[in-house]
């Protein structure tokens, strides 16, 4: 397997795509290991769907490897001490660094519209594994948002 270079920029937001293996549904079957599985700082955006999650990740001191690194292997161990042995993750994960305020507006639609894209639901606010609620209450999306009209993307978001 060829060696992946990434950026190792600290103190930087980045787009974070992480897929289970054989993407297999297994995300949802205990929402509390996925908190307790973050080693510093919880994401600040995040979309959790049965088989990959989206999230907004700061990285602070830290390198954006070095904590999805963490992430999955505390995620993978508990998951195996609770459900069944094997692998959990499929290797890597995607990555992108935002790159201004614009970026960040594309790249949280694209996480809080993702479960109607998978056609898990046809409201994003009725999806509970979402930060979509909070950042309403921010004041930053009006109750409708995606709701009456289909959002497009364009780019690539890592799925």
């Amino acid at each position: 397997m060829r060696t992946l270079r990434r950026y190792h920029r600290k103190h930087t937001d980045y787009f974070i795509t992480c897929v289970t293996l054989q993407r297999e549904p297994l995300l949802q079957l205990d929402i509390d290991l996925f908190w307790e599985s973050w080693a510093i700082e919880k994401p600040k955006a995040w979309v959790i769907l049965p088989d990959h999650f989206h999230a907004i990740i700061s990285t602070g001191s830290q390198t954006i490897s070095a904590i999805m690194h963490s992430f999955k292997i505390r995620y993978a161990a508990q998951f195996r001490k609770r459900f069944r042995p094997g692998g959990v993750w499929q290797n890597r994960f995607w990555d992108h660094i935002i790159r201004d305020d614009h970026d960040l507006k594309r790249h949280l639609d694209y996480i809080h519209f993702n479960p109607v894209k998978h056609g898990v639901i046809e409201d994003p606010f009725q999806y509970e594994h979402s930060s979509l609620t909070s950042y309403h209450e921010s004041g930053y999306y009006q109750r409708d948002w995606g709701v009456h009209e289909k959002l497009q993307f364009e780019g690539v978001f890592g799925e």
